[in-house]
């Protein structure tokens, strides 16, 4: 599939993969982004095969095993007018001061005060977006023997429905998930050093220790460890916050400056330690709530990819280069992801179009189908501060 189009692209496959490895039904595999994510991601959906009603004639009392669920990526979520089916991005470049000719005046020799100095601008775009639809059916007889009054069906339709209604929530999740692991190995991929902090190497530099991502969580290393890795993060986020390009990608044309203010950041951080910090740490020198209060929008990260495999990620990342173009990296397998921090803008999802139509009754096979549309974009954008963390 082509990326930064227009074309309406079907991504049911990639997203149905991806799925998988959240759901925990496979293991984490290596999973090519590349044709999906343009210089904003452009995205994917599942499809579901239809449902075919097979529960049993009605026996005494039914359970109707349903609730609602959302994602909790929904932090990610941007509406048409900031991301629609094309926008750019105009960015000014910085340019160096000149001199001042005032206190260097020549006689019989004037200023010109009208000599030309344009300003540099640098513009990015973003194209095109996913489509995905979904069936399910409804059959008339079935339901006849399956239910015995109105309410019952009543309650029926609202599992089928709402159920349905997870699992587009559970797709949208599922390629939010994939938003964010597209930025982290488009990072890795980039390579400014800037951009990734290995908290071992250099906790274990200025210590002197040489912990491993095992030994460091050893109640003797841990406490300290932990207070040096907030120290960093809140270093970084205060350091975000100064105008700079030494957080972001800058094309050849020039650099872009950028600064990104607490109210403006984001971080996410991965669960399992911030359970650790609480359980091990807290009690004695540490609150885990000072991590969000440094940084308000924190989002706390069960797992980047696969359930079975929670910080760790194995993708094939798009993103722009230097020259603005689309660059496909290398697969990029990144284990032991302790937090990202970035700007809002770095990363986000717009979801339009949407619909659910229903056919006419089908009078030869007495059903009808409820048909799910909706239109996606995910994108990056790595001229945005990001830094990650890895625990290496």
């Amino acid at each position: 599939m082509s990326v930064n189009t227009m074309n309406f692209e079907q991504a049911s496959a990639v997203l149905n993969s991806l799925a998988s490895q959240a759901l925990g039904d496979s293991a984490l595999a290596a999973t090519d982004l590349s044709s999906y994510i343009s210089v904003g991601q452009a995205t994917l959906r599942v499809g579901y095969d239809p449902l075919a009603i097979g529960i049993s004639q009605m026996v005494g009392r039914t359970i109707f095993a349903y609730r609602p669920y959302s994602s909790p990526l929904s932090i990610l979520r941007r509406d048409e007018s900031e991301y629609g089916a094309i926008t750019r991005k105009v960015n000014a470049l910085y340019q160096q001061f000149v001199n001042d000719p005032t206190y260097a005046l020549v006689d019989d020799q004037s200023i010109d005060q009208y000599t030309v100095r344009k300003p540099k601008l640098w513009q990015s775009n973003f194209y095109g977006f996913d489509v995905w639809r979904d069936v399910v059916s409804v059959t008339r007889q079935q339901l006849k023997n399956a239910v015995t009054s109105p309410e019952d069906m009543g309650r029926l339709m609202d599992l089928v429905l709402g159920t349905k209604a997870n699992e587009m929530e559970h797709g949208r999740e599922t390629f939010e998930r994939a938003t964010l692991a597209n930025l982290i190995g488009a990072i890795v991929a980039i390579n400014n050093s800037n951009q990734r902090v290995r908290l071992l190497t250099l906790y274990n530099a200025e210590t002197g220790k040489s912990l491993t991502a095992t030994t460091v969580r050893d109640p003797a290393n841990y406490g300290d460890f932990v207070k040096f890795a907030y120290a960093k993060i809140a270093m970084v986020s205060d350091m975000l916050r100064n105008y700079s390009s030494i957080y972001h990608l800058n094309p050849t044309a020039g650099s872009i400056m950028r600064h990104t203010e607490k109210g403006d950041q984001r971080i996410f951080v991965y669960t399992a330690n911030l359970h650790d910090i609480d359980a091990r740490v807290y009690a004695d020198t540490f609150n885990a709530s000072m991590v969000s209060e440094q940084v308000p929008y924190t989002q706390a990260m069960d797992f980047f990819q696969s359930i079975t495999t929670p910080d760790s990620i194995n993708i094939t990342p798009a993103y722009i280069d230097n020259t603005g173009a689309i660059a496909t990296g290398e697969a990029q397998r990144v284990d032991n992801i302790f937090a990202l921090i970035c700007d809002k803008d770095a990363l986000g999802v717009n979801y339009h179009d949407q619909s659910v139509d229903v056919t006419p009754f089908n009078a030869a096979g007495k059903y009808y189908n409820y048909h799910y549309h909706e239109a996606r974009r995910y994108w990056n954008d790595v001229t945005e501060n990001a830094v990650l963390f890895t625990l290496d």
